[in-house]
């Protein structure tokens, strides 16, 4: 049996509860009773029951039973748990929860069961950024033999990238100064797209390409200008070439409409949701996957370009490209987290060749990986440890929301100076007032605790912190909006 992970519940007061990674060879009953009785601080628990109110036996076999996520232990009274769960058929996916410290919403691990029903899932693991989404949950990789566009999402290609900026300075950068010369980043960019988008091997026109490519939209995408707070790991920040007291860009946007597009379409076209490798309608879908993740970092770098273009008037660079082109960004890290590719997964001890659909989860397959907290929390380089098995090749993508947008809105009435400027003294750009209020950094998790429990877990190991200095969501709020 691989590792997987169990929540255990206190039978009797079911707001406790821990988090046991089972590990091969692991008695499980043992291994449940012990976490517990440690967790809980109850040493008369002595038995564990399954969904239902079945005991879970020393000859039963989990490695059966692969949608089991969660048991209740007790001190030998009756049941307290909920009713059990409709029969599912052998070959469900396996469900993993890499999270103990982290809140997750009990609707996100609902939503994550249910994903590991679909035919063809073999694992899905919920990341401790996992969070309710419309449909499926945010937050989360899942292993298939096939792909399910709607698992990736409609913005095909979304990820997160780190360039430097400006060189090491003895003053502190002034939040404010910098903030005023970031301008026009909303409207269309005026240079050749065409020219820009070649630089990526693309050499297709679409609609997004004119008014949208160099933009970063709204939602919860942003870009930063960030310096280190903390070096963790020495060498490996002098392997990336970070510099404490330099400026660095933190972008975090998709394909800007070119990949809801395409799930549009997918979706008019298919009638069936889940397409099988070796089809021309997975050819077809996957070219176009492909298509939009490439137009996605053309994106991200473009919008570091004319970051840096506005910061010419700040006099943190040296001069003005004759003719831009990424190679001039020194891009130190790349990943998206919208998407699917083929990774080797254990599957009961057998390695298998499966599609890994990363909807809001980071690769662990391209070096360090930004976790972005919110806009008035700290953000991580993480550098992948371990095999990737247990976490499926992926990382948390940021803190994950802990409230959704509407909750916001609920009583808020919060004058907007106190939402333009964070705890940590960093600026905030946004002229869009309802979305102020709905990425404000008390509806995000702790980026600390989604951390601690990765780095718990074995996955990953801290490489900096980076601390906010001016954070761009939309200065023009109707153009940003589209």
């Amino acid at each position: 049996m691989p590792a997987r992970t169990l929540t255990i519940i206190l039978n009797a007061n079911h707001p406790k509860k821990c988090v046991l990674i089972l590990k091969p060879g692991d008695a499980p009953i043992d291994a449940i009773l012990h976490e517990a009785r440690n967790k809980f601080r109850v040493k008369a628990l002595t038995q564990v029951y399954l969904q239902g109110g079945a005991l879970l036996e020393p000859r039963t076999d989990l490695a059966a039973l692969p949608w089991v996520a969660k048991v209740w232990v007790a001190k030998g009274e009756p049941y307290n748990g909920p009713p059990a769960a409709p029969a599912r058929s052998q070959g469900v996916g396996e469900v993993r929860i890499i999270a103990d410290k982290t809140f997750v919403d009990e609707r996100a691990v609902k939503q994550l069961e249910e994903v590991a029903g679909l035919p063809g899932v073999v694992v899905a693991a919920g990341m401790p950024d996992l969070h309710p989404g419309n449909r499926f949950p945010i937050g989360c990789a899942v292993a298939a033999e096939g792909i399910y566009p709607a698992l990736i999402g409609s913005d095909v290609g979304c990820g997160i990238a780190l360039y430097p900026l400006a060189p090491p300075s003895k003053s502190a950068p002034n939040p404010t100064k910098l903030a005023a010369h970031l301008r026009g980043l909303d409207e269309p960019w005026s240079g050749s797209t065409a020219d820009w988008l070649a630089h990526y091997g693309i050499t297709r026109h679409s609609e997004f390409d004119e008014k949208s490519l160099g933009t970063v939209g709204a939602g919860n995408h942003f870009f930063e200008i960030t310096t280190i707070e903390r070096i963790e790991d020495a060498e490996a920040a002098t392997r990336l070439g970070l510099q404490e007291d330099a400026l660095y860009r933190l972008v975090h946007t998709g394909s800007r409409g070119l990949g809801a597009s395409i799930l549009a379409k997918q979706t008019e076209t298919q009638a069936n949701p889940y397409i099988v490798p070796d089809t021309p309608a997975f050819d077809a879908y996957l070219a176009e996957h492909d298509y939009a993740v490439q137009w996605a970092i053309a994106n991200r770098d473009l919008v570091a370009h004319r970051v840096r273009e506005c910061m010419l008037g700040a006099r943190l660079d040296a001069g003005k490209d004759a003719a831009p082109s990424p190679a001039s960004l020194a891009k130190i890290v790349d990943v998206t987290h919208n998407s699917a590719t083929k990774q080797s997964v254990d599957v009961n001890g057998e390695r298998r060749e499966l599609w890994v659909h990363r909807k809001g989860a980071a690769p662990t397959d391209k070096g360090v990986a930004p976790c972005p907290g919110s806009r008035g929390d700290f953000s991580w380089l993480l550098e992948p440890t371990g095999d990737g098995q247990l976490n499926v090749h992926s990382l948390a993508h940021g803190a994950g929301r802990r409230h959704a947008r509407h909750v916001l809105h609920t009583g808020t009435k919060r004058a907007k100076s106190t939402l333009t400027t964070t705890a940590l003294g960093s600026e905030v750009i946004c002229t869009d007032a309802d979305l102020l209020i709905e990425e404000m950094p008390e509806a995000y998790k702790n980026v600390g605790s989604v951390v601690e429990d990765m780095v718990d877990k074995g996955i990953c190991k801290g490489v900096v912190v980076l601390r906010p200095v001016v954070t761009y969501k939309i200065r023009e709020a109707g153009e940003g909006r589209k």
